[in-house]
């Protein structure tokens, strides 16, 4: 390992490829942008950061909003000549593969063909050392099919055009296959447990989804701490007395670990942590003394 930088160390992130139209005198411009982000959730922000060549900045700030097109896989070549040159050297909206939808709530149109593509209103603009970002409030949103903004996407809806290093379609959907657990020992000496997995399988019956406790000793041995059932939204979390033989002294958990269970998946191990130090134990570096 070494703590050099690596030279393009961002083009390791991945990111939907945007496409961000900003009003040009009485036309408009169209440039990519591969740091294209919703920021926040609740009001809706969406952000895109441009270099210090890009003319699109300067049009934003002046403008006061802009639009941005998360692009569907089948823009790859738009993406790439609408990054290819800017503004100041042609007008890219001669070209065939770019068709503007009319603006609902500002006076910029925006790029058709996308996945989504949203109108914002400029709230603020960050500068960093070389790059800016330009953060923009939601204020109206175009789905595929002209379907209502606040509908479910179809199943048909156009997949998202990636960008990891190259341009990527978007894979398969990672299936998860084991559990994640982790146990703290809590100042009350209750025994707190969280998990996540993979949804449940089998029969649908609510015995399927229960996730199963078990303590296992320092010396080997197993004490079932029961089962019980997911919460909300399918995950585990949960405070459980500390088994009568390894309550008193805390120490007694020292080396001790818990495994979670639940059908179907496979199971997740982790130490306690918040347990005190065996007595005698070697004294961690950097601990208080």
């Amino acid at each position: 390992m070494t703590p050099a930088i690596p030279d393009q160390l961002w083009k390791t992130l991945t990111s939907t490829v945007g496409l961000v139209s900003v009003r040009h005198g009485s036309a408009a411009n169209v440039m990519s942008a591969e740091w294209s982000y919703f920021v926040n959730k609740a009001p809706l922000y969406a952000a895109v950061v441009l270099g210090p060549r890009s003319a699109s900045g300067a049009l934003i700030a002046a403008a006061g909003e802009f639009s941005l097109t998360l692009c569907a896989e089948d823009q790859a070549e738009l993406a790439d000549f609408a990054g290819s040159f800017s503004v100041a050297d042609i007008d890219k909206t001669g070209s065939e593969l770019i068709t503007f939808g009319e603006p609902t709530a500002t006076g910029t149109p925006w790029v058709t063909g996308g996945v989504v593509a949203v109108e914002c209103v400029l709230r603020q603009t960050v500068r960093f050392p070389v790059h800016t970002m330009y953060a923009g409030e939601v204020v109206a949103a175009h789905l595929p099919g002209n379907a209502p903004a606040g509908a479910s996407a179809p199943l048909s809806a156009p997949r998202p055009l990636v960008k990891h290093g190259p341009m990527h379609a978007l894979g398969e959907p990672v299936r998860r296959t084991a559990i994640v657990a982790a146990a703290q020992l809590l100042p009350d000496g209750l025994l707190r447990i969280a998990a996540t997995g993979p949804a449940a399988t089998g029969r649908g019956a609510a015995d399927d989804a229960r996730w199963r406790v078990t303590l296992l000793t320092a010396d080997g041995g197993t004490v079932p701490l029961g089962e019980h059932p997911p919460a909300a939204y399918g995950d585990f979390l949960v405070d459980l007395p500390v088994p009568v033989s390894h309550r008193l002294p805390a120490e007694r958990l020292h080396g001790c670990r818990v495994r979670v269970e639940r059908d179907g998946a496979k199971a997740g191990h982790t130490d306690i942590t918040g347990v005190p130090a065996a007595p005698g134990a070697p004294r961690p570096p950097g601990a208080p003394v």
